[in-house]
């Protein structure tokens, strides 16, 4: 395994203009040095990324022009690594299979051009909830051995691209850390996710934000989802380990509004769903058949119903605190830089 001259690993990133890499950048930045940090970087970005990009250059890191869906990806020869984090995807759930294959034919294509260094390096894949989803009405939360059901194309492909994480290890020499995430919120989090929409909502006090959604979910601050990304990197314990990250809570959509509204000055309160009306709305939003003969777009709609109605997203992270103890923020700790 190759390092710096001062024993550090060589990090190279991947998706690190996102939301979750930026963070993940500084953080290793600040405890390896910029010289062991490397940002593989699409030619053309957004503002906001490229904004990121122009901190990094002016940073001294190393940055590599290329899109992961060229074959061969065109940057020259990869780099010496120690640890890759495999962040780069398309995370929008209504993308086609077509609109998401960085997620999987774009993770192939980064293991083929490593494949000449990645003898001995870990690489660690960031996936989602999204590739366990549920084809039913749910009981009790998900855990690494939960099937795998997911029912968007975005949850499709990361999968896929898990299967190929895992399967490039022994013949490419690497170790690896597949870490499914839930939602992550934070300064920066994505416009029109859960958070940016429950904010909108408490703001303006609409009724839909104070709906008291029972369906259980799992989320994490984006700084304690990178804590545990640069700690198992580096954990033999979590070498070709699956793990369900996400904070110790397991809150309702509605508490979690409740807790949005109170961290805004802006109290929201909560109009209670009648039981017989929730029961009526399960059955409709986890009816195959029903789903099967909807437009796309419907389909999408009635996905993210049924994680507000139901326990979609509620992680057991049993085996994430067996490998990773220290203190990961609650929600009232989180939303502090988060609405400020």
């Amino acid at each position: 395994m190759s390092t710096t001259a001062a024993g550090r690993p060589r990090c190279l990133v991947t998706g690190g203009t996102g939301f979750i890499g930026r963070r993940l950048v500084r953080r290793l930045v600040a405890d390896f040095g910029p010289d062991s940090v490397m940002c593989l970087i699409k030619p053309h970005v957004a503002s906001l990324e490229s904004k990121a990009r122009d901190a990094y250059r002016a940073m001294g890191l190393r940055l590599i022009e290329a899109d992961l869906l060229d074959q061969p990806v065109t940057a020259g020869p990869p780099p010496h690594v120690d640890i890759v984090f495999h962040l780069a995807a398309n995370i929008d759930t209504e993308a086609t299979e077509t609109e998401a294959r960085v997620n999987d034919i774009g993770t192939q294509h980064l293991i083929d051009w490593l494949r000449p260094v990645s003898s001995g390096a870990r690489v660690v894949y960031t996936s989602s909830v999204a590739v366990h989803d549920r084809r039913t009405d749910p009981t009790g939360p998900i855990s690494e051995e939960s099937p795998l059901v997911p029912r968007t194309a975005y949850g499709k492909t990361k999968g896929r691209g898990e299967e190929i994480v895992r399967n490039g290890g022994v013949p490419d020499g690497y170790s690896w850390t597949i870490l499914r995430l839930p939602t992550v919120y934070g300064p920066g989090q994505k416009h029109g996710g859960l958070f940016d929409k429950m904010i909108r909502m408490a703001s303006d006090g609409a009724w839909l934000g104070r709906l008291d959604w029972p369906g259980r979910t799992s989320i994490i601050h984006v700084d304690d989802a990178v804590d545990v990304m640069v700690d198992l990197a580096r954990r033999h314990e979590a070498a070709n380990e699956t793990i369900c990250v996400a904070s110790d809570e397991s809150l309702t959509v509605g508490e979690l509004a409740r807790q949005v509204g109170a961290a805004l000055g802006r109290p929201v309160t909560p109009i209670v769903l009648p039981r017989p009306l929730a029961r009526v709305v399960r059955m409709l939003v986890w009816n195959r058949a029903l789903q099967a003969g909807m437009p796309r777009v419907a389909r999408v709609s009635f996905w993210r119903l049924s994680l507000m109605i139901s326990d979609g997203f509620w992680f057991d992270t049993t085996k994430l605190r067996r490998v990773y103890r220290k203190p990961l923020r609650n929600l009232d700790e989180g939303l502090r830089d988060t609405i400020d």
